[in-house]
């Protein structure tokens, strides 16, 4: 019986750092979309805060360059984008608290059912974060024009299959 208790902790420990890359990277790509949002407009000679960037953010960011935005749409999205990475962030803390919280468990006496219970809160967590994404990816949609949001489809498939392509 301990054998399996440790096997379920120890894959509970290795499995939990992959829930909280997720979410940091989730984190990261809400940043780095923003980023280069302020990047774009820094070109436009309003001067942004530019940091590290992913290749989603770089991606999306040439992709709102192609659309042609509207200076209203641009604040509408960088509004989206900003209450995203608040929300988000405040996501990420509470995972990395739960993070403690299962390491300390794995560590402790405590129950398998404890542990589980653990784990499952850090992964409603992740499925905030992945939710929160989604509803302003929804929201940046509304922003955009019936042509814009083809365009961007038209934009984002010729990209795939650049990708595929390449991939042979």
């Amino acid at each position: 019986m301990n054998r399996k208790i440790l096997a379920i902790a120890i894959g509970a420990l290795a499995i939990l750092p992959l829930g909280i890359d997720v979410a940091q990277s989730q984190d990261n790509n809400v940043n780095n979309i923003q980023e280069e949002k302020m990047g774009h407009h820094a070109s436009r000679g309003n001067h942004g805060k530019r940091g590290d960037r992913g290749k989603r953010g770089e991606r999306l960011n040439r992709l709102l360059q192609q659309l042609d935005l509207t200076p209203e749409q641009s604040e509408q999205i960088e509004s989206i984008q900003a209450e995203s990475r608040t929300a988000a962030q405040e996501l990420k803390d509470q995972l990395e608290t739960q993070d403690r919280g299962m390491r300390s468990l794995l560590t402790s006496d405590a129950t398998v059912e404890q542990i589980r219970a653990e784990y499952q809160q850090a992964q409603a967590i992740n499925q905030q974060l992945s939710d929160n994404r989604f509803e302003a990816m929804l929201q940046i949609r509304e922003v955009l024009t019936s042509e814009q949001r083809a365009e961007a489809a038209e934009l984002i498939e010729s990209h795939r299959r650049r990708k595929r392509d390449e991939r042979g």
